[in-house]
């Protein structure tokens, strides 16, 4: 009978548990100034290659009601993208959010033109916190944790003593000892080890093995993933200079084998367990695809290995994110795909241009560097188009005015505007305007960055072609 009834409790549990995974986690509020505007909401897929995940969206009422909803089973960093401002949130599973948002203050020009552009973040507002909410307590812990570091930051990166970081630790955990959530838990422990370690805790195999051995794998942590990156920013680098590393290069230039990858990790006594080792290569080819301290293709072989055989699933799904990422808009791999409007209305899709190389431009009119450059474009249009098709892409919103001024300037070649799809700029990783890039007559990309008119292009060009028709000799 006692065994039916712990049955019974066992299964119940369960249920509510799935049950709970299915009830959806809701942000409302009302804002009359972003009346008919989109607004998208976003989560990290992941903290190595910090690319964000659409979780919901929703066009706001007339009235300046929205809606967004969306299904998590875990606690998550969710961010809102509203104009100059990034406004992020800790979400938990299941919960209603009455949120406020900042004022409309949409970017201007001048934000969208300029590549050092970077949001201004802040809390979204909620109505109905209170003082326990996570958010509230995060907030308030930072606040403290900041100040003491703003406060001291000679003493601590300096003149670091451990029993004066110690009390002050102590002082700020006195006041949630009774507090029972666990993601603010772990939040708190994890930003004091990361200021430990860039005080007086220096030793980084020290800090792993108190807080990465036989721990839980917090992925969606963000103060457990930044400490994680302080600690293993550029590590196959690193570690293939130390003594148990120096057959990490071999392992991946070689071998491309995340097994044997993780046998030299073995070498290091605070990576010996498996899950932290993929994760810890994960990061480190990641890092290698910007350090070039390896072969590319060697390092994409090693990730797609890790793809294929890795049993955890939160792994293979970082490993093909960072494949994406370090391939988007890379030289000699495939070009993003876009069908966007012409000058007459009409949808044209790069498929179109294959067969031709194609020099592909971002441009704004409003840009002084955009104006001289369309001049340049022109004359190396009329000189070479019958070498390579020339599309320029407009992302200003008032599409009218550029083709008003590409027929009175009289410039010929293919235009096309951005915004019936404005994820191509992401795309192509465009950073400032004017941009530039190759594309050759297979769709993929020759070069990534290509040089502006005014860079001499024509030339590049050219001798790309000539070191193609050598290869093809040889």
């Amino acid at each position: 009978m006692i065994k039916n009834i712990l049955l019974l409790l066992v299964l119940l549990s369960a249920f509510l548990i799935s049950k709970a995974d299915t009830i959806p986690t809701i942000l409302f509020g009302t804002n009359t100034e972003y009346g008919g505007q989109i607004i998208k909401l976003y989560k990290y897929a992941n903290y190595i290659t910090k690319t964000k995940e659409l979780l919901a969206c929703d066009t706001v009422s007339t009235v300046g009601e929205f809606e967004l909803s969306y299904i998590q089973n875990e606690t998550l960093l969710i961010t809102l993208p509203l104009g100059i401002y990034e406004s992020v949130l800790f979400t938990e599973p299941g919960k209603k959010y009455h949120v406020v948002l900042p004022p409309d203050q949409p970017k201007t020009k001048g934000d969208v033109l300029n590549p050092f552009f970077q949001p201004v973040q802040v809390y979204l507002g909620i109505n109905n916190a209170d003082s326990l909410e996570l958010n509230f307590m995060i907030a308030e812990f930072n606040e403290l944790y900041h100040n003491y570091i703003d406060s001291n930051y000679h003493h601590i990166f300096q003149n670091p003593k451990s029993s004066s970081v110690d009390n002050v630790i102590q002082k700020i955990s006195a006041r949630y000892t009774d507090n029972k959530n666990q993601f603010f838990k772990d939040y708190r422990e994890y930003k004091y080890a990361w200021l430990k370690y860039v005080s007086y805790m220096r030793d980084y195999r020290y800090v792993i093995r108190e807080y990465y051995h036989n721990k839980p794998f917090l992925y969606q942590n963000p103060a457990y993933m930044d400490l994680f990156s302080q600690l293993f920013t550029n590590y196959l680098s690193f570690y293939a200079t130390t003594k148990e590393g120096r057959r990490i290069y071999s392992d991946i230039a070689f071998a491309k084998s995340p097994t044997y990858v993780k046998q030299t990790f073995a070498n290091n006594m605070v990576l010996i367990n498996d899950t932290l080792q993929e994760l810890v290569l994960l990061k480190g080819l990641h890092d290698a695809f910007y350090s070039k301290d390896f072969p590319t293709a060697n390092l994409l072989m090693t990730l797609d290995s890790v793809v294929m055989s890795s049993k955890i699933q939160v792994h293979k799904s970082i490993a093909q994110s960072v494949r994406e990422k370090v391939l988007q808009a890379r030289s000699g791999y495939e070009a993003p795909q876009f069908e966007l409007r012409d000058m007459n209305g009409v949808f044209r899709h790069s498929k179109e241009f294959l067969a031709n190389y194609v020099y592909l431009n971002f441009i704004s009119i409003e840009s002084f560097t955009c104006q001289q450059d369309l001049e340049l474009l022109k004359g190396l249009y009329e000189k070479h188009k019958s070498d390579f098709m020339m599309v320029s892409i407009c992302i200003d919103d008032d599409f009218s005015k550029t083709v008003e001024l590409f027929k009175e300037k009289g410039y010929d070649w293919m235009l096309l505007s951005y915004r019936t799809q404005k994820s191509v700029v992401e795309d192509y990783n465009v950073r400032s305007y004017p941009s530039y890039y190759l594309l050759n007559p297979e769709g993929l990309l020759s070069l990534s960055p290509a040089l502006s008119p005014g860079e001499n292009f024509e030339l590049q060009f050219f001798r790309l072609i000539q070191a193609q028709k050598r290869k093809q000799r040889y």
